[in-house]
């Protein structure tokens, strides 16, 4: 790594890199739907190479090897939706609290075009040279000029002023060289490799603005980044005709033997996907022929969406504060007036009523609060479109009031009229409430005119807010179906679970937002910066082991090809640092080369892995020794198996406590401990439909786990 490209890497964090205010409003709104769509938050991320990035580096490992296969599209389909949710909601944040003026988003927006635009061509380029692997070739494409986000972000104002002046034009590179000593291309392939990109990416980065002759013989994925950027800047678009462009299209014949025709075919293709990414998203890119007024337009609706995405925050920070009561109501009463309560000081509503359907009678049943008259049970409507606004509302799926009757209230039935006595208001905006596209029931809400107006601006919010109080019905429904005959005892346990999650989230938030603080103030010291993600991504996994306890399966059921190696090298580098060194244990790795990926859970081994070796290392004096091997083709019953063994040189457990090793509370350690280190191990490897035993004795103790290949 270069001196300069490794000074300017230590200030440019990763989760600092600018993003375009227009995707994350359009990632946010996915993410806040009823029922997040994984593919769609898939395909959203992989058009903005910021938020890209972000995910990638946040499966840091080592470096990729030669016969790695473990690719940026690999990783980013490895991630699971909680993780996206939280890289894209701080992002969103992030971008809220930075600089925001005109020019800052004019840059963005060009590097976000431009990187769209490349990603497009090359991945058509890749499929024209029958290139072994599109997706790589899109990705090379998408993240070819990440270095100008890093530069962006150490320069600042100076950077954006620079990419003003000369743009997309071929030859910025050689101002940033003279301006900063190094270029984006360089940043850019560094940052990649740090992040363990493979050879063949950061090469495709690096060499994009080399001259056609330097490059005639490098790999084709260089050849396609060169040609695709080369095909995407304005100086292309904006010059069709001249020379420059035929000497284009003759490197294109030259490098991947396409002729003129094929190029324009993939010009063509791409430019719709774009203008389609475009008009999906509400980006009006600028060009040099857009006119004055058109940009000021434009500007406007730019101006529009920091608003938007300011809103998005505020609705984020507002329903933090509801999750956790309508989670914690045990009975329907204190939930009726829990929701009623938070729609009066979210929105200043006197009166909410709600209206649950039941499959048994087809019916939509009214509740009551503690705070309305017990008469109001006696409501129940028929699901039938036409007799009443809250039904038509839940059959549309879609929010409606009783202001649009042009007629006034005459224009509607009894039971709206009577509702909008009971609220005592001019009139009612009512909410579907849908879980799994399936109707739970009706929110309905007394408004005067002046108040449904200002509200129905916040559909958004509105939109949230049922899905909150949705989702907390059905959570409390599905609970009383399944609870035991014990069900006051299973009742107060499951509260207090839910108490404790709630309680240990708190100061892992608080350990979160310190880490950010002190990544800031430490920008300097590359050795902390790197202990600092460490930290977060330990704080990460511990978010996600809790989500377990609130989940109705386990984590085991999310299964994709993992390599068990490389979680074991990454994991005890993690412990090098903190377990080892601290007790002076020596670790040494015989790992089976040998070993390809298999289809499990990479989160269950982690924490069967990080269990074995924290018991370890509890059992060890100082200058104790663990070894840690893992071997291939191990047959048990004519079926193949990988073995995973953790061994120590320590005392060895007790004869007595060997018995009931696995049971939760048999332990020979000291202290406070609970013993539920092995009991969890346990658990984890049968559902991951593997076997654990253990050996002990004098000279040491060692676990051998065994998992099916297949």
């Amino acid at each position: 790594m270069d001196h300069v490209e490794k000074q300017l890497l230590m200030h440019a964090n990763i989760d600092r890199l600018p993003c375009l205010p227009h995707v994350l409003l359009h990632l946010l709104d996915i993410c806040q739907s009823e029922n997040p769509s994984y593919n769609k938050l898939i395909h959203a991320l992989k058009k903005d190479p910021a938020l890209y990035m972000r995910v990638f580096s946040a499966h840091y490992r080592t470096p990729c090897t030669a016969d790695d296969n473990t690719s940026p599209e690999h990783r980013l389909h490895q991630t699971d939706i909680h993780t996206i949710k939280s890289i894209i909601v701080t992002a969103a944040v992030q971008q809220f609290f930075s600089r925001n003026e005109a020019e800052h988003t004019d840059f963005i927006k060009q590097h976000w075009q431009h990187s769209v635009y490349c990603a497009c061509m090359a991945e058509a380029l890749a499929q024209l040279s029958h290139y072994t692997d599109v997706d790589e070739a899109y990705t090379a494409g998408l993240l070819h000029d990440i270095g100008q986000l890093a530069l962006e972000i150490n320069y600042s104002d100076d950077y954006t002023s620079a990419f003003k002046q000369h743009g997309l034009q071929a030859d910025f590179f050689t101002q940033e060289q003279q301006l900063y000593h190094t270029t984006h291309q360089a940043v850019g392939a560094t940052l990649l490799a740090r992040y363990g990109a493979s050879n063949f990416i950061c090469d495709a980065v690096r060499y994009h603005h080399e001259p056609v002759e330097q490059i005639l013989d490098a790999h084709p994925l260089v050849k396609i980044v060169y040609l695709a950027n080369a095909f995407s800047n304005t100086e292309f678009h904006s010059n069709d005709n001249k020379p420059n462009n035929n000497k284009l299209f003759e490197s294109a014949e030259q490098l991947l033997g396409l002729n003129k025709s094929l190029i324009l075919g993939a010009l063509e293709k791409t430019t719709e996907r774009v203008n389609a990414y475009n008009s999906t998203l509400d980006i009006q890119p600028v060009t040099e022929t857009t006119d004055k007024k058109v940009i000021q337009q434009i500007t406007a609706n730019d101006e529009q969406k920091l608003i938007q995405l300011a809103a998005q925050i505020r609705n984020i920070a507002l329903l933090s504060n509801i999750h956790q009561p309508l989670s914690h109501a045990d009975n329907r009463t204190v939930l009726l007036d829990t929701i009623a309560q938070h729609s009066s000081i979210l929105f200043g509503i006197k009166q909410t009523i709600v209206f649950l359907y039941s499959n048994t009678t087809e019916r939509l049943h009214a509740l009551a609060s503690s705070n309305q008259p017990s008469q109001l049970n006696d409501f129940s409507l028929p699901l039938q479109a036409g007799r009443s606004l809250v039904a038509d509302t839940l059959l549309s799926k879609s929010p409606s009031h009783t202001f649009a009757q042009n007629n006034g209230a005459s224009s509607l039935s009894v039971i709206d009229r009577q509702l909008i006595g009971l609220g005592n208001k001019k009139g009612f905006i009512c909410l579907p409430m849908i879980i799994n596209n399936t109707a739970l029931g009706a929110l309905v809400f007394a408004t005067d005119e002046i108040q449904y107006q200002y509200l129905w601006k916040q559909h958004s919010l509105l939109a949230h807010f049922t899905n909150e109080v949705a989702q907390a019905i059905s959570d409390q429904q599905n609970q009383s179906a399944t609870l035991p005959n014990d069900t006051a005892a299973y009742s107060g346990l499951q509260n207090r679970i839910h108490e404790m999650i709630h309680e240990v989230r708190n100061p892992l938030s608080i350990m979160n937002n310190y880490l950010g603080i002190l990544s800031y103030k430490l920008e300097d010291n590359k050795p902390a910066q790197e202990d600092i993600e460490t930290i977060k991504t330990e704080i990460d996994r511990v978010g996600m082991i809790i989500n377990r306890l609130s989940e109705n399966h386990t984590s085991t059921d999310e299964t994709a090809a993992v390599d068990i190696n490389t979680i074991i090298t990454d994991l005890t580098h993690i412990f090098q640092t903190s377990l080892f060194t601290a007790n002076k244990i020596q670790i040494s790795l015989d790992l089976d080369d040998n070993i390809q990926a298999i289809q499990s859970n990479a989160n269950a081994l982690k924490q069967i892995y990080t269990n074995l070796i924290k018991n370890a290392v509890e059992a060890l004096s100082t200058n104790g020794q663990i070894m840690v091997y893992t071997q291939d083709h191990v047959n048990v019953d004519g079926k193949e198996h990988l073995e995973i063994c953790v061994a120590d040189d320590g005392p060895g457990i007790a004869e007595d406590i060997l018995p009931k090793l696995f049971s939760p509370v048999e332990t020979s350690k000291d202290g406070d401990h609970a013993g539920l280190g092995l009991t969890i191990v346990k658990n984890l490897v049968s559902e991951l439909h593997g076997s654990i035993r253990c050996r002990s004795g004098e000279k040491g103790t060692s676990f051998h786990i065994l998992l099916p290949k297949t």
